[in-house]
């Protein structure tokens, strides 16, 4: 089965795959978008440390952030 991550949104949740995700980029203190392979760009509306920590767990922790 395929890992996804539920990010929140405006209206609801997106669905990405911890695998797909190339950068995230935090656009105000309380959201971010998410940048995937293939030019896609989700927005959430959650901070990017916590997006970022949702990814790592279901990435297995593979995942660091950068400072």
């Amino acid at each position: 089965m395929i890992n996804m991550v539920a990010l929140k949104a405006l209206a609801g949740f997106n669905y990405v795959r911890p695998d797909q995700v190339v950068a995230i980029a935090a656009t105000e203190t309380s959201k971010c978008n998410v940048y995937l392979a293939g030019g896609v760009v989700v927005p959430a509306s959650e901070p990017a440390k916590d997006v970022l920590a949702k990814l790592a767990a279901a990435d297995g922790g593979a995942r660091e952030e950068t400072k």
